[in-house]
This record gives C-alpha cells, structure tokens and sequence, in this order.
C-alpha cells in the first residue's frame, strides 16, 4: 500500500485505484526523491501532473509545501486523490485540476517552484509534456522539474530546458530538469 513517508502525515495510506492504469511512485523512490529535495520542498508551490492519486504532491504538503495544484484527467484517479486531499485535512492548501495536462499547460500559469511530472512511461506523452512545460510562462528558471520515467528512456531534453541530474532506481528514473535563465534565447 503506498503512504506518505515523511513529515506531519508520515505513515497515512494513500488510497489508489486498482489495475494497471496507475503505477504509484514507490515509497523507496519517494524517501530518495524528498531526501534530495530536502529542506527546499518547504514552503514550495507544487505543481503535480498526472497526479494520479496525489502521492508526490501530497507528501510535498506533508513535508512543508504550501500549496499544490494537482492536474489529473481520470475519474477514477480523481476521486481516490478528492479522498486522500480530505483524509489529510488540506483542502485548503490544494486545487485539483480535473483535465488533461497538455491542455493545463497550454492554458496555465501557476507560478510553480516545483512541479512533479510522471506521465505514463514510454509514450508519446513525455515529449509532448516536456515541449509544453518548456513553453509554460509558469516555468521559470526558479522551478525545479521532476520527470519520473522509465529508466530505459533517454529524455528529450532540449533547450530551454537542461537536465541537472538523474538517478535510477531499477526500471524507474527521475531526472531533475531545470529552466535556463536565457530561455535559451541566443
């Protein structure tokens, strides 16, 4: 069962839905994820993209984010992430977004510091959300990007954006992707 593994709500269980559809980031990954992060995800406005059922974005809140804006399209997803907001009593620190990313990002502006992106693995899905979040007018050269994916999978990182670093943990990498402070303009 995934729960959230640091901070005030420590140990709480997650509710996710069943079947393949979601794949939860695992709770070894996300201890290693906050562990790097560190004392830098408190006070974070997050940003959580195909959120599924919260898990990154609310442990962020756990942890000292104040505030996430989770974009999830799926009903279901939705309705186990309205569960865990209301479980974790914090309502008022989120705003769920029930739409498909791609159209958030086209449409948005939240000033993120930090957003967390777990597309599903090795589809179009990842470029396509990489070119957006490089376009956003939210993404700034003050946000860190998290983009969780297969580790077989070379992202397509490509100016504005640079890649800062990746770390595997078996079939699964997360690569810490900045903005450039030029955006690339020459």
């Amino acid at each position: 069962m995934p729960r959230i593994t640091g901070g005030e709500f420590k140990g709480r269980i997650l509710r996710y839905p069943k079947g393949r559809r979601c794949r939860p980031t695992m709770d070894k990954i996300k201890e290693s994820l906050f562990s790097i992060l560190g004392e830098g995800i408190v006070g974070a406005r997050v940003l959580d993209l195909f959120a599924a059922a919260g898990g990154l974005g609310l442990e962020a809140l756990s942890r000292g984010a104040s505030k996430v804006v989770f974009v999830e399209k799926n009903r279901i997803s939705c309705l186990m992430l309205e569960e865990n907001i209301n479980s974790c009593d914090v309502a008022d620190r989120t705003i769920l977004v029930k739409q498909d990313v791609r159209i958030y990002l086209k449409q948005s502006d939240f000033p993120a510091t930090q957003i967390f992106c777990d597309p599903p693995y090795n589809t179009p899905l990842v470029e396509e959300t990489l070119s957006l979040l490089a376009l956003n007018p939210g993404v700034s050269d003050k946000t860190s990007i998290v983009f969780e994916h297969a580790a077989d999978q070379d992202l397509p990182v490509t100016e504005p954006l640079k890649l800062k670093m990746r770390r595997e943990y078996g079939d699964t990498c997360l690569s810490f992707i900045i903005k450039s402070r030029d955006g690339g303009e020459k």
